[in-house]
C-alpha cells in the first residue's frame, strides 16, 4: 500500500500503441479479435441475476490482505447462491501494463480488474472497458462525489472505471530540527511552491552541504507539482503537452534548477524515481514526501527523525488536494457481465470499504462518502505526526479531484525527466531543456513537436 508512481500512472501511450494494432470496430460487437458482450454492446442496463463464474483481479494485494479477500469472496458467494469468483493478484511491476495489454489482445481479461487510471485510459480508448454509467444506471452514487465527476476519461462524459482506494497529494513533511538549523521558522512552513523554493535556498545556503532540502524525484513530482500550480500541462482536448510556454511550468524549472545547482537537492536523485521518504528518514532533507502514507516508514526506519516530523498543507493555486485513485473496471469482454457488476459494486460498497479501510495497516482513503466517517478517519485524537497528517487529509479529502493525466505514461514521464536531469545538472538552460521536454513528449504520443 505504499505510494507508488508506477502504479498510478501507467504506460498509456505504450497501451495505446499495442492496442491500436487490433482490428475489428471497438464500437460494435468486437473490439480487435474479442467479442463484447451482448448486454454491453446494447447500451442498456445489466439487469440479469448474478449467476456462474468470474474471476477478480487485483495488484499486489495478496501477500497482505488475503484474509480479506477470502472472506469478502465467501460472502459475496452466500449473497449470491450459484456464484463462484476466482482471485488472481498481479505483482504490479513495471511490466503490469504490458501483462493487461496482453491479456485484452488475447480476450482474457479478469471479469473485474484492479487498474491505475492511466491503463483504463488506454483499454477504453480501444473499446475493451464497459460503459458502467450505461450497464448500471447509479452505480456512483455511493462515491465522494468529487472524486466520481472527476473519474471521467478524456473524450466521454461517462465512467468506465469506478474509484476504489486513494491516496492524496496536497501535503508537506518536513523535519522542523533541520528546519531550525537552516534558520527557518517551522511553526510557518511553507504555503506556495514560489515560498517552498525561497525556503529550499536558504537550505542550501545555510546547510553547509551537511543536509539537502529535498530530493528531486522528477518522477514522482511531476506533472503533479505542476498541477498544484494550475500550470497548463496538455491541451484541453488532450492532442499536445503545452508545458513549455506555461509560466508556473517555467518558474518551477527555472527555480529547481537553480536549487540544485546550489546544491540544494541531492545529486544522486536527479536520475533516480526513488520515494523522497529514504532520504528524508535518513535525515538528509528537510522535505520528505507529500503523501501522508510515508510517515509509516519514517517512523518504523528512523524514531529520532519522526519525533521532529511536522506536517501541514501545500495547495497552491488549486486550492484543493489531488487524489492518486486505485480504480476497478469490467471489461467489455466479460462473459458474465451480470455478476461481475455485481461483485464490482459489492465489492466497493461502503460496508466492504469501512472493514478494508480500518486495517491499520493502511493509510490510504475509501471511495465512498459513508466510509469517510469511520472511526479510524473521525476519532483522530493523538498528536504524533501520522495522527496530525491523517487529521489534516481527512479535512482535504472530500474535495480531493482526480486530476490524472491518461498521457502522461511512463514513456513520457522518462522523456521529460531526461530533459529536465540536463538543466538541473547545468547542461541545458531551463527553458530550453523545458521546450525539448515538452517536443519529447508530444513525439511519444504522436503530437507534432512545435
Amino acid at each position: 500500500m505504499k505510494h507508488q508512481r508506477t502504479l498510478s500512472i501507467a504506460a498509456a501511450a505504450a497501451t495505446l500503441a499495442v492496442l491500436s494494432a487490433c482490428t475489428g470496430d471497438a464500437g460494435g460487437e468486437r473490439v480487435g479479435r474479442c467479442a463484447i458482450a451482448d448486454e454491453f454492446a446494447a447500451g442498456t442496463p445489466v439487469d440479469a441475476t448474478p449467476s456462474g463464474e468470474i474471476t477478480f483481479q487485483t495488484t499486489a494485494l495478496k501477500a497482505s490482505f488475503s484474509e480479506y479477500f477470502t472472506e469478502l469472496i465467501e460472502d459475496f458467494e452466500a449473497a449470491y447462491p450459484g456464484t463462484t469468483v476466482t482471485w488472481e493478484d498481479d505483482p504490479g511491476d513495471g511490466s503490469f501494463a504490458t501483462r493487461l495489454v496482453a491479456d485484452a489482445q488475447a480476450c482474457s481479461l479478469a471479469d473485474v480488474v484492479n487498474m491505475p487510471l492511466a491503463t483504463a485510459g488506454g483499454l477504453r480508448e480501444q473499446g475493451f472497458l464497459a460503459d458502467l454509467d450505461a450497464a448500471s444506471p447509479g452505480i456512483g452514487d455511493d462515491f465522494i462525489p468529487s472524486l466520481w465527476d472527476s473519474l471521467v476519461l478524456p473524450g466521454d462524459d461517462h465512467h468506465y472505471v469506478l474509484p476504489w482506494y486513494w491516496g492524496l497529494i496536497g501535503l508537506q513533511t518536513y523535519n522542523t530540527e533541520l528546519m531550525q538549523r537552516a534558520g527557518l521558522d517551522p511553526e510557518q512552513p511553507p504555503t506556495t511552491f514560489e515560498e517552498l523554493f525561497d525556503a529550499a535556498d536558504q537550505v542550501a545556503e545555510r546547510s553547509n552541504g551537511e543536509f539537502s532540502a529535498f530530493s528531486a524525484s522528477l518522477g514522482l513530482r511531476l506533472p503533479l507539482e505542476w498541477q498544484l500550480q494550475e500550470a497548463e500541462v496538455i491541451a484541453d482536448d488532450g492532442s499536445a503537452f503545452a508545458f513549455a510556454d506555461d509560466p508556473a511550468a517555467q518558474e518551477w524549472t527555472e527555480r529547481m534548477t537553480r536549487l540544485a545547482l546550489a546544491g540544494g537537492i541531492p545529486k544522486d536523485s536527479i536520475a533516480s524515481d526513488d520515494e523522497p521518504t529514504a532520504l528524508f528518514t535518513q535525515g538528509a532533507t528537510v522535505w520528505g514526501s507529500p503523501n501522508a502514507s510515508s510517515l509509516r516508514y519514517v517512523q518504523e526506519g528512523n524514531p529520532g527523525v519522526y519525533e521532529h516530523v511536522g506536517v501541514s498543507s501545500l495547495l497552491d493555486r488549486r486550492g484543493t488536494a489531488i487524489a492518486e485513485v486505485q480504480t476497478i473496471g469490467v471489461p467489455s469482454t466479460s462473459t458474465n457481465p451480470a455478476t461481475a457488476i455485481a461483485f464490482a459494486r459489492f465489492l466497493l460498497a461502503a460496508e466492504q470499504q469501512n472493514r478494508f479501510i480500518s486495517d491499520p495497516r493502511i493509510q490510504n482513503f475509501p471511495s465512498t462518502t459513508e466510509s469517510l466517517g469511520i472511526p479510524k478517519l473521525t476519532d483522530i485524537t493523538g498528536t504524533t505526526p501520522i495522527d496530525e497528517a491523517n487529521r489534516l487529509a481527512v479535512d482535504l479529502a472530500d474535495e480531493a479531484e482526480i486530476v490524472t493525466i491518461v498521457q502522461w505514461s511512463d514513456a513520457v514521464a522518462n522523456a521529460v525527466n531526461a530533459e529536465l536531469q540536463l538543466a538541473l545538472t547545468g547542461k541545458k538552460a531551463p527553458r530550453e531543456a523545458l521546450q525539448a521536454a515538452q517536443d519529447a513528449a508530444n513525439r511519444v504520443i504522436g503530437a507534432d513537436a512545435r
